[in-house]
């Protein structure tokens, strides 16, 4: 048999099991295709939070800090981008491109991230309605179980004040991380691939809001509370004190250590920004940069008495398998879309 052959066997096969799906599923297939994987997620978890809310008779939080942070990511891409476009149409070199599009494709983009980054942290506070238990105890003992010591009663030899700063320094950093990285993606216009570390970053934010429903985790800050003594607090000369003490004005719960969210988080950036760092000199730069960074987040994780090492493990897997599950997905999304005939331009 010719390839030819082959290809039309194969276009035969293709087209009956399309008649073999019924109707009501071809049109949410054809729907999910329109939509966007995103904002399919955004409906998705938008759901679950109004069920959740409903059940436990809890309401909204608006006042979600973390919120702020992709908001003025967004607001300075718009400056930025427009500012680009203003440059590029006196020289003539916008290739049709109007200004209304590259408004319109950056608030596409990523309003849908900010409505994820919403409703995670209210789904983040209602978890504080499952923690009839607490497994930190679990957790402190397969840590001693696999290192022989409890890392953060051990981390106290490491104390000084200047370090106490550094490592909150870098653990507030977190965020940054990859809303950086998506910064530049949507700067040079790499849309599909900044939707695929848009689900990513969503899928981690599922997974983690499960985590803290299933395994109510106390951190070591507060389960170990009075065994700590060198120092009994931590103190630093600049930072950590006014970031401490804002960390815990925010923080709804004090039972959602497992899994570390911020490794998780942190993690998906760097693995973004190795995947990355071919296509420039500043993306290898960005890169570099990140590795020392993300690394001293990792440990100031436990410095800092915020996460047991099972955490911290189950931060890097959870980042893995994010990192994994999206490429895939992000595929899936454009093969849909080419089977319904839909195009997803850089410029659409």
């Amino acid at each position: 048999m010719t390839e030819q052959e082959k290809q039309a066997v194969g276009t035969v096969e293709t087209a009956e099991l399309m008649d073999l799906i019924p109707n009501s599923l071809v049109t949410v297939l054809r729907v999910v295709a329109s939509m966007g994987i995103d904002l399919v997620f955004v409906l998705l978890m938008a759901a679950f939070l109004f069920v959740m809310l409903w059940s436990n008779g809890a309401s909204l939080r608006f006042a979600q800090a973390s919120v702020l942070y992709p908001i003025g990511m967004m607001v300075g891409l718009l400056l930025t981008r427009s500012l680009l476009w203003l440059y590029r149409h006196e020289r003539g070199l916008n290739e049709g491109l109007a200004l209304k599009s590259v408004f319109l494709q950056t608030l596409r983009d990523w309003l849908p991230f900010i409505l994820i980054d919403f409703i995670y942290e209210n789904l983040h506070d209602l978890s504080r309605f499952f923690h009839t238990h607490d497994v930190a105890g679990t957790m402190m003992a397969w840590d001693i179980k696999l290192l022989g010591v409890e890392l953060t009663l051990w981390s106290q030899k490491f104390f000084h004040p200047l370090m106490t700063d550094y490592m909150a320094f870098v653990y507030a950093l977190y965020f940054a991380f990859p809303l950086v990285i998506m910064y530049f993606l949507s700067y040079r216009n790499l849309r599909l691939k900044l939707r695929e570390m848009i689900f990513a970053l969503s899928f981690a934010f599922l997974l983690g809001f499960l985590g803290y429903v299933f395994f109510p985790c106390s951190p070591p800050r507060y389960y170990l509370e009075g065994q700590f003594s060198a120092p009994a607090h931590l103190y630093g000369v600049f930072l950590y004190d006014q970031l401490q003490g804002r960390w815990d004005s925010l923080s709804a719960i004090r039972a959602g250590a497992f899994p570390s969210l911020h490794v998780g988080i942190s993690t998906i950036a760097l693995i973004y920004a190795y995947r990355l760092r071919r296509l420039s000199r500043f993306d290898r730069v960005l890169y570099w940069i990140y590795v020392p960074l993300i690394v001293s987040l990792w440990i100031s994780t436990v410095y800092l008495r915020h996460h047991w090492l099972i955490d911290i493990i189950a931060g890097w897997m959870l980042a893995v398998l994010a990192c994994v599950v999206a490429p895939l997905v992000t595929k899936g999304w454009e093969d849909l879309r080419g089977k319904y005939g839909l195009r997803f331009s850089r410029n659409s």
